[in-house]
C-alpha cells in the first residue's frame, strides 16, 4: 500500500522565476564582458603609447621593459 505524501514545495514557483533569471542574467552578462574584452586588447600602461617618452627610474635596472 503506497501513500501518496503531498510535498510541499521548498521554493514557491515566483521564486524559482526569479532564481531562473538571475542565472540567466549572469550568464549573458559574462558571455558578454568575455566578447567585450576578446575584442579589445590589453593596456600596456605607460608603454602603452610611446615608450621614448617613459622617463626611467634611477637605479632601477630590472624595471625597464625588454626592447
Amino acid at each position: 500500500m503506497s501513500r501518496k505524501t503531498k510535498k510541499t514545495p521548498l521554493f514557491t514557483s515566483g521564486e524559482r522565476m526569479v532564481a531562473g533569471l538571475a542565472i540567466v542574467t549572469t550568464i549573458v552578462l559574462t558571455l558578454s564582458i568575455q566578447v567585450i574584452q576578446s575584442m579589445v586588447p590589453p593596456s600596456l600602461g605607460l608603454y602603452d603609447a610611446n615608450p621614448a617618452a617613459v622617463v626611467a627610474i634611477p637605479n632601477v635596472v630590472e624595471a625597464r621593459p625588454a626592447l
